[in-house]
């Protein structure tokens, strides 16, 4: 359970338009993307444009107009819900299992929450007019995106289901094997005051926690970059939450 009051996401992440462009074609690295069928990726590279982001930096923001869909390769999007007093706070985490913004799949132009990067990598990026073609030309993309949406749906309930019974070592546990998937490598940076504002408690309780899993010999925690050493200890040590939510992706990947 919680330990305090809930930490809030900074006001300011870095400015939409500050993205690295990349001249290099799609090669693959998004699961959803990569499990299409070979008629329907075979032109993906058309449509896309790699672009690297950096920690903190936008992409998309609330009540404005959606220009793009990104589709995260080795970047880690945040998706923070605004408070009537400007605070911010995260509803959800996408990395290469999905895509921003999903509510474009449901036939949304305009961005309901605010997205920005969370671990620096590269994401496919789609304008919103590609997006919507595909949606409306191939029934099978479309199928695929709409079950992606569902498991998307079906993570954020377990999660909240996962703040409220799971103690702060466990959600650490499943937070860091969710993020070594979504990056595709054993390490990434992360500071415990970013880590503690993605679980929802004090940075004190995220330091404990790594600490009792660097005890372990599951991960190993030092000036802000995570490693992994001992994947299946840090499953074992990690809530039930991890392998649902890692299945129900699986399943809406299903042809």
């Amino acid at each position: 359970m919680r330990d305090g009051p809930l930490p809030v996401v900074p006001r300011s992440p870095g400015s939409i338009g500050d993205e690295s462009p990349s001249i290099a074609p799609y090669s693959g690295g998004n699961r959803l993307l990569d499990a299409l069928p070979a008629a329907d990726a075979a032109t993906l590279e058309s449509d896309l444009t790699i672009v690297a982001l950096k920690a903190h930096q936008a992409t998309h923001s609330i009540g404005q107009a959606m220009t793009h869909i990104d589709f995260p390769i080795d970047a880690v999007l945040s998706v923070v819900a605004t408070l009537k007093n400007g605070a911010t706070v995260e509803v959800g985490t996408v990395g290469n299992e999905s895509f921003v913004e999903s509510e474009a799949a449901l036939h949304s132009a305009v961005s309901s929450r605010t997205a920005f990067c969370q671990v620096e990598g590269r994401v496919g990026r789609m304008t919103l007019e590609s997006f919507e073609g595909r949606m409306e030309t191939s029934p099978v993309f479309a199928r695929f995106m709409r079950h992606n949406v569902r498991a998307t749906l079906f993570s954020t309930q377990q999660f909240t289901v996962c703040n409220v019974q799971h103690n702060v070592l466990q959600r650490s546990a499943r937070w860091f094997a969710m993020t070594a998937d979504r990056v595709g490598r054993p390490h990434f940076t992360l500071t415990p005051e970013f880590l503690a504002i993605m679980l929802g408690v004090r940075p004190t309780a995220v330091s404990e926690a790594s600490d009792a899993l660097q005890q372990t010999g599951a991960i190993d925690y030092r000036r802000g970059v995570v490693t992994i050493v001992d994947r299946g200890i840090l499953e074992r040590v990690a809530c039930e939450c991890y392998n649902a939510c890692k299945a129900s992706f699986a399943v809406s990947l299903l042809r």
